[in-house]
């Protein structure tokens, strides 16, 4: 929980017929980092196929095919999206066999309804062609006038009309099909080449004038009641085919990721004729585990290698070890903060259960209020069950509004209202100012303090003798924080006859150490040094120290302001109200202050106590650069 678990790298030689069924052990096994193999000795194996790998080519033209045959039976896509975290275990040729089957299936239904539907419409276009014939013939055929029939697509309908609108014209819808519509157009004859050159943007265009039609009338009604009986029996046929396949087009997408996941390790891998070996990371703790499953899977057909971390530095420095974090779930929202920052290197603390420990301490301190930290983990807790996509926060809130919470009790505080509803426990912020500055300047002691002998931890780690004793974050560094800032505070707090030689020697031996150090490592990285540059540094050491340690007054400051912005709607209030509209307008200005506390002032006191974390705690020891594990999914 302190450190990063403690990984592996196992290297893996087998018969490739075995790695559908190792695809699907490591899948289920769920903390098996793939890495691509860098074996010298791999090519001594078996004979490697140099030869173009097509899989993916077919993997993609599959998912090509299966995400088209998903949209054309209208498969819901939050029902694709759940697969996302599924596989079942499929090879590519079983994956294109049952493709295609449930492409025939489909599409042979779909194609006859389509092919039906466009003869409906044929038919349905002579028949209006035909009535209109008729109707303009009744008239006298309108010889004056040159009227034409138009297809056009139903989003394109009102700019055709509102561009015939500027010549004289008659139109008239007189037809739906499908997603077309169809218009009768009649206008003067002198404006019949307005007309004409319109036309190429029409899907059809027939000047109703110029042609004679003579279809069967009869024939035709008779074709569309056939059609429109065979239409409905291939739509309930279709709804059929949907409803047996829809479970089919999930359970390809299924195995469609588990081929994905499968070709990870097989384009990360070294390959022959009949064998493959592949290379990942795994929990150290588990490796037994892994060797005797690869064996049962392969009928013991297998040569396994495990090494360890230093040992495969050793033999290249440039490899990238995964970072496996193991915390509790419950800190998984701090977590997720830590990583905002930075991923911890496979050897350094983790420092995810203190930051989250004194994330919650800051924010508590600073928003202490019975009322409205239960209120602030309330709305937490239903964001974090509403909504998966905002569990991170939701996580925190509920963390730090039951905080705020305790020190509310501590302060006194429920809604603002200060030690009159409960007596304060500990201190009022308001009434005891000084007490509260020294507990945050105390606590900001204490925390740049557990900083560097966390460092101090991780040089050890890293193995770095010189930063660890001599180091201005190491022990020396230690020992000078100690007597510049923790003794001054000790007196302040607790009392007592200050002793000057005391805090001389402790703050002049560790700066020597910090001029050795200085001194050392530019010798050993060839570089000069000179006076200057180790006054500039020992003195950006001295300001840090002691700006760093006063910055943690914001913590009284912001728990000051948190009472005072409460009192100050309260006062508004109490100005407004003594009639009836006044008590109404004061209940809601309460009401407004409340919420405005609770949301903005909750953000903004979220903000400060996350810098206090990251700029005044993890920069004393935290150095970040490491890769994240990511298991095969």
């Amino acid at each position: 929980m302190f450190f990063p678990e403690k990984v592996v790298e196992v290297n893996v030689l087998t018969v490739e017929d075995f790695l559908k069924d190792l695809s699907n052990y490591l899948i289920k096994f769920g903390e098996f980092e793939i890495k691509r193999v860098n074996i010298k000795e791999a090519y001594n194996l078996a004979k490697i196929d140099d030869g173009k790998d097509n899989d993916f080519e077919k993997f993609s033209e599959l998912k090509v095919r299966l995400d088209r045959l998903a949209v054309s039976m209208g498969v819901d896509d939050n029902r694709i999206k759940k697969t996302l975290d599924e596989r079942e275990p499929m090879s590519l040729s079983e994956l294109d066999m049952r493709l295609t089957k449930a492409e025939n299936e489909f599409y042979s239904a779909s194609g006859i309804l389509s092919n039906l539907e466009k003869e409906e419409i044929d038919l349905r276009f002579k028949k209006l062609q035909y009535s209109i014939s008729k109707d303009l013939e009744s008239r006298g055929g309108m010889k004056e006038f040159f009227t034409a029939m138009i297809v056009v697509p139903k989003y394109e309908l009102s700019p055709i009309v509102k561009n015939l609108s500027s010549i004289p014209s008659i139109v008239r819808e007189v037809e739906d099909f499908k997603d077309m519509s169809v218009i009768l157009v009649s206008v003067p004859l002198i404006y019949k080449s307005e007309i004409l050159k319109l036309s190429t943007s029409f899907l059809k265009f027939v000047d109703v004038g110029s042609i004679k039609y003579d279809y069967d009338i009869e024939e035709i009604e008779r074709r569309l009641k056939e059609i429109e009986i065979e239409k409905k029996k291939l739509k309930s046929m279709l709804d059929k085919i949907i409803e047996m396949n829809t479970d089919e087009v999930l359970s390809l997408y299924r195995g469609l990721w588990f081929v994905n996941a499968s070709m990870k390790i097989k384009s990360s891998s070294i390959r022959g004729k009949k064998f493959i070996v592949f290379s990942g990371w795994i929990p150290k703790s588990r490796q037994n585990e892994v060797i005797e499953n690869v064996k049962n899977i392969t009928k013991d057909t297998c040569i396994i290698e495990v090494r360890e971390v230093e040992k495969v530095l050793k033999e290249d420095k440039t490899v990238q070890v995964p970072t496996k974090l193991n915390n509790p779930r419950v800190l998984s929202p701090f977590e997720s903060l830590v990583k905002l920052y930075a991923i911890p290197k496979f050897y350094e603390i983790d420092p995810t259960i203190i930051f989250a420990f004194l994330y919650v301490l800051f924010y508590g301190m600073m928003f202490g209020d019975v009322g409205q930290g239960l209120v602030l983990s309330l709305l937490s807790a239903i964001l974090f069950w509403k909504f998966k996509n905002f569990r991170v926060i939701a996580g925190v809130g509920i963390a730090v509004g039951i905080s705020a919470a305790i020190f509310g009790f501590l302060y006194g505080s429920v809604f603002g209202i200060e030690e009159k509803i409960i007596p304060a426990m500990w201190t009022s912020p308001l009434h005891d100012v000084l007490r509260i500055m020294k507990v945050s300047v105390a606590i900001g002691f204490i925390v740049i303090f557990v900083g560097l002998v966390l460092n101090a931890i991780n040089t050890v780690r890293e193995k770095n003798i010189l930063k660890f004793l001599l180091g201005s974050k190491g022990v020396s560094g230690i020992v000078f924080y100690t007597f510049l800032i923790g003794y001054p505070l000790y007196l302040l707090v607790f009392g007592g006859s200050f002793n000057g030689n005391l805090m001389l020697w402790g703050v002049l031996i560790p700066t020597l150490m910090f001029i050795i150090e200085a001194v050392v490592e530019a010798k050993k990285h060839g570089h000069r040094i000179s006076p200057v540059t180790i006054f500039f540094e020992l003195f950006e050491v001295f300001i840090s120290f002691v700006s760093n340690t006063i910055s943690f007054v914001r913590i009284a400051g912001f728990a000051l302001n948190h009472t005072a912005l409460m009192i100050t709607f309260f006062s508004i209030a109490n100005v407004i109200k003594g009639t009836t509209i006044g008590d109404i307008v004061a209940f809601f200005v309460v009401v407004f202050g409340q919420i405005f506390i609770i949301v903005f002032e909750g953000f903004i006191v979220g903000i400060q106590s996350l810098r206090l974390s990251f700029y005044e705690f993890f920069t004393k020891f935290f150095r970040g650069g490491g890769k994240a594990f990511e298991p095969l999914r």
